[in-house]
């Protein structure tokens, strides 16, 4: 059975890729737009959802940068909707955004250098309660740093997926969250189709490109 491609783009140069071409095609690009330092060494990684694997984030992050900061931009980028709690899961220790003081539990103060190594896979949830998992993999360890004097940079993504109307065929805008518990083929709507829905409209949320969609608050 042929493996299913996962299309996207780089965010430098902005040249289309795939999920499995991913990295070679950032390298290139790193190659032709920024100077390779030995000592500006960052960490290449892949995130991609846990059970949508079509929703993948390529991550350029200093060698030393904290899993604080990579937390921080998966919420911005991806999942943030009401400041939910969330943790990495790395060699089967839990390393919590909010720690229990009162217990050994980890927290994510923790430099990447001290735990990352190429090849290292690992796992992310966003949430306790309407969860959003991810997964993750140590790509490379690369001489460039992020743009900007950045501790983390975004450099290649999913493009969105073609998510279309139920009723009319057009591309979907909104999700009807009544809808998606009842009936999940029934839930994604264009403007005008949602217009006309007989759910309440207060019970909806946006089409978006991340694995959280359709979860909790989650705009994009």
């Amino acid at each position: 059975m042929a493996q299913r491609t996962y299309p996207g783009h780089t965010l430098i140069g902005n040249i289309a890729t795939t999920k499995r071409r991913a990295k070679g095609d950032v390298m290139r690009q790193l190659k032709q737009e920024r100077q390779a330092d030995p000592g500006a060494e960052s960490w290449l990684l892949m995130f991609q959802g846990e059970y949508q694997p079509g929703y993948w984030i390529t991550l350029l992050a200093r060698k030393n940068a904290t899993l604080k900061a990579i937390d921080t931009e998966l919420r911005y980028v991806w999942l943030e909707c009401c400041s939910h709690l969330s943790a990495f899961t790395i060699y089967g220790e839990e390393y919590s955004s909010y720690p229990d003081r009162w217990t050994t539990e980890k927290g994510m103060n923790v430099p990447l250098g001290e735990l990352f190594s190429a090849g290292l896979t690992g796992k992310y949830i966003y949430d306790y309660g309407d969860s959003t998992y991810l997964t993750f993999k140590v790509l490379d360890l690369v001489p460039y740093a992020p743009a900007g004097g950045k501790d983390i940079e975004l450099v290649a993504r999913n493009d969105p997926p073609d998510i279309r109307c139920s009723v009319c065929g057009k591309p979907a805008t909104t999700i009807c969250l009544e809808c998606l518990d009842e009936s999940p083929g029934d839930a994604f709507l264009c403007d005008d189709c949602f217009g006309e829905h007989e759910c309440d409209e207060e019970m909806s949320l946006p089409v978006v490109n991340s694995p959280r969609m359709g979860q909790c608050a989650y705009t994009g």
